[in-house]
Parts: C-alpha cells; structure tokens; sequence
C-alpha cells in the first residue's frame, strides 16, 4: 500500500474508532439521526412492513446510521470502502438481530450485490470527499429500485470552530455552543490531517448535482450544528 493511502487508512480508522465517543449521546447528532429515520419511514408504503424493506447505508463507517434504522425493524445493509470500519461496525453488530449486514465495498468503484433492489438509501456526508462523486452516484442510482428514495446528506461549508460555535450560541445560546464543541474540535483535527478533497455544495449546485445523477429533489432543508449539513430527500427520476 502507497504511504499516503496508508496514512489516509489510518486516520480514517483512527477517527472512526474515536467517532463513537464523540456523537454518542451528542443532541444535534441524535437529533440528525432521528431526522433520516423519519424521512425512511416516509419513503415507504404505509402498508409495507418493515422487515421487507432494503435500506442501503452508503460509507456507513463503524454503522451508527445502520444500527439505528436496523433498530427500527428495516433489513440494512451497510457498505464502507475501508475494510477496518466494516470490522469495527459488525463487531458493533453482533449483540443485535440478524437484519443487518455489512460489507467492505465502496460503491463508487464497485457494484453492490442485489443492486437494484433496494427500497431505500442513505448517504450521510459522502458526497462532499468523495474521489469521484459522478461514479458515487450512479452506484447510488443503480442500487435503487426504479420507485426507491434516497436521503443524502453534505457539508455546504467548513466546520470552521469560531464561526460554528458563534452561530450556535446565537441560535441556541452560549451551553449548546460549548457543547458542540465536543464534535468540532476532533473533526477539525481530522479534516486538518485527510488528505483528499472536500467538496462543499450550496443548495442550488447540490440538487444540480442530484437531478444530473437522476434524483428528483422531493424535499431539502438545514441540518444539523445551526445548517452546517444540506439534507435532501430525494426519489429516484
């Protein structure tokens, strides 16, 4: 493995490893996680049960967002290009049921196994260092059914720590801004070390992107850390 593949795979899994700590118990990622549950639950049939739904967790690191939708009866499957993370969420897993599965892929270079099967999809914050955001979304595109849904998420700016911690005191007061904290300074450290591109997306160039890739924008709004994050809830065109 080439030295800087190898440094970007070890911090990745460092900061994988440490992400559990960070967000566990952390309101604005709680909240974030409870906004994508709700907005699967809408992408599918009031009639249609959960077990027969096949969501796909898209880089789901060591499964947060996994585990979570699991938890609500879906069938889940979660893939992440780094293969430790993929060790790491299934060790996560195994205390758990059996609807969900992990897998060491990265879509954007590789097929998913029963692609075009899947009801739903989650991307959360993918798209934004992804090395090849085109080939991500045609692999999200191809893995849907012809009526599926997806929920991405993206940064539309740097998680800067004074301009982040300044606009959630004002919006939420001086405690929340402190407690933030507790997520932007690592993730600052760890942006500071990654080595690849980040692509940060206004909400015009985002569903742009989306539509071009075949995704109708159903609905959008700001997200998480005073709309640090973009999400979009979107059906396949």
């Amino acid at each position: 493995m080439p030295f800087r593949e190898a440094l970007e795979h070890m911090i990745a899994v460092t900061y994988g490893v440490s992400y559990d700590a960070v967000v566990t118990r952390f309101p604005p990622y709680e909240a974030m996680l409870e906004e994508i549950v709700a907005f699967v639950a809408r992408s599918v049939p009031d009639e249609t049960a959960a077990r027969v739904t096949r969501v796909l967790d898209v880089a789901c690191g060591i499964g947060n967002v996994s585990l979570r939708l699991a938890k609500e009866g879906y069938s889940v499957v979660g893939i992440d290009g780094v293969r430790h993370l993929v060790e790491i969420a299934r060790e996560k897993n195994k205390p758990r049921g059996a609807n969900l599965t992990f897998q060491h892929l990265d879509i954007g270079r590789a097929v998913v196994p029963s692609g075009g099967n899947f009801d739903v999809l989650v991307s959360m914050h993918t798209l934004y260092w992804h090395p090849d955001p085109v080939a991500l979304l045609e692999g999200c595109r191809r893995a849907l059914k012809p009526d599926g849904h997806a929920i991405f998420l993206t940064y539309d700016r740097p998680a800067r720590v004074m301009r982040t911690f300044r606009a959630v005191r004002d919006a939420e007061g001086l405690g929340a801004a402190v407690r933030a904290l507790r997520w932007l300074l690592p993730t600052v450290a760890f942006e500071f070390f990654r080595e690849s591109e980040h692509r940060y997306l206004g909400a015009a160039e985002f569903h742009e992107t989306l539509r071009r890739a075949g995704f109708e924008v159903i609905e959008s709004r700001q997200t998480f850390l005073s709309g640090l994050s973009h999400l979009a809830w979107c059906r396949t065109a």
